[in-house]
């Protein structure tokens, strides 16, 4: 009770700050459909002050990695206090969680990146970890009927009920190896633990990259290459795009050649989720009007691609700057935000909303 206490009074501390935002025109709200853009939340803690800003982007979906490693950092020992933070303190805004299935903890693998499809013991942990954070935060899940009704009394639940099977799979610093077939295993083996869960749940594939760094597969050849292997055309309910790229056109090109691999391999009917894309405001990037602008006609364009591709939503990453300024990720990663690390809202912010009608 006293989290809950602090947390009201700091949402209150910060109220005043509604003025600042730009209120977006009526001609945006009425043609971007509820809904259809949302953000990325990239930080293992969610404070008062990131959940009025959520709030108040308009988004209605966060994704957020459900990092395995800090919900069971031990065999059976289970801490649920990050994604009951954060699914709980979204949900009590109206804001549902895509949660991110991925990271080895520890005692199951060497390194977080590591597939957990080695052996039988591992396969097992992971589907136990899938079944028992599904029977959690899921429908009927036993976190809506006990902790949030003492977190958020009077609020209601938001269940999760789409759950993506890892992270950039044909990039080696989120999945190692990122091999087609590696990837097909841990997809089958995620989608059955979590249709034993919740036989309505949607499996999301991994968000794809178009060209990883250093000699990866490209978006399109992984996908071919997984669509061959056993069981996997038919172990997830929705594709998932990371379409970064420098420009407008050429993210178009590739979510283009991600479509046409799609048909070409019985997969054209599934609907596509871009759950990365953005541009950073550094001057070495796009500046903060540059990334703005180009915020605007990435959006404009992905809705007027929306009904050929069946585009179901589009995510910016990122929704604040992390903290410091080290390139250790990628070129633009500590830029992408809409707001700065310390809540200084950027000109893309806006322009943000402008679609969302926050």
């Amino acid at each position: 009770m006293a989290q809950l206490a602090r947390r009201v009074m700091a949402l209150a501390a910060v109220a005043v700050l509604a003025t600042l935002f730009v209120i977006p025109s009526a001609q945006a709200r009425a043609t971007t459909p509820a809904g259809f853009f949302g953000l990325n939340f990239y930080f293992r803690d969610i404070t008062a002050k990131d959940v009025f800003y959520l709030k108040a982007s308009g988004a209605t979906t966060v994704r957020w990695i459900m990092n395995w490693q800090h919900v069971e950092p031990k065999r059976g020992s289970w801490n649920w206090s990050e994604p009951d933070a954060v699914v709980g303190d979204l949900a009590a805004h109206g804001i549902r969680v895509l949660p991110v299935m991925w990271g080895s903890p520890g005692w199951v693998a060497s390194r977080a990146v590591t597939p957990p499809i080695s052996t039988q013991a591992q396969r097992d942990a992971w589907s136990a970890y899938l079944r028992t954070t599904i029977r959690r935060y899921g429908p009927g899940g036993n976190y809506w009927s006990g902790a949030y009704r003492k977190q958020h009394p009077g609020k209601t639940g938001l269940p999760i009920h789409i759950w993506q099977a890892w992270n950039e799979p044909n990039l080696k610093g989120a999945m190692d190896p990122p091999a087609p077939d590696v990837y097909a295993r841990l997809l089958t083996l995620s989608h059955t633990a979590i249709k034993q869960a919740d036989p309505n749940a949607k499996v999301m594939f991994a968000g794809v990259l178009n060209a990883p760094p250093n000699g990866g597969l490209t978006a399109w050849d992984f996908l071919h290459q997984v669509f061959q292997q056993p069981g996997a055309g038919n172990a997830f309910d929705i594709m998932a795009s990371h379409p970064y790229a420098p420009t407008v056109s050429a993210m178009l090109d590739a979510l283009g050649r991600i479509r046409q691999t799609m048909a070409a391999d019985g997969q054209g009917s599934k609907p596509l989720w871009i759950t990365e894309i953005g541009w950073g405001s550094d001057p070495d990037a796009m500046g903060m009007e540059g990334q703005r602008d180009i915020l605007t006609q990435a959006f404009n364009a992905l809705l007027q691609k929306r009904y050929v591709w069946r585009i179901g939503k589009v995510l910016w990453f990122n929704f604040r700057d992390p903290a410091g300024s080290k390139k250790n990720v990628c070129d633009f990663c500590t830029s992408g935000g809409l707001l700065t690390n310390d809540f200084q809202t950027k000109p893309s912010w806006s322009a943000f909303r402008s679609f969302t009608g926050g």
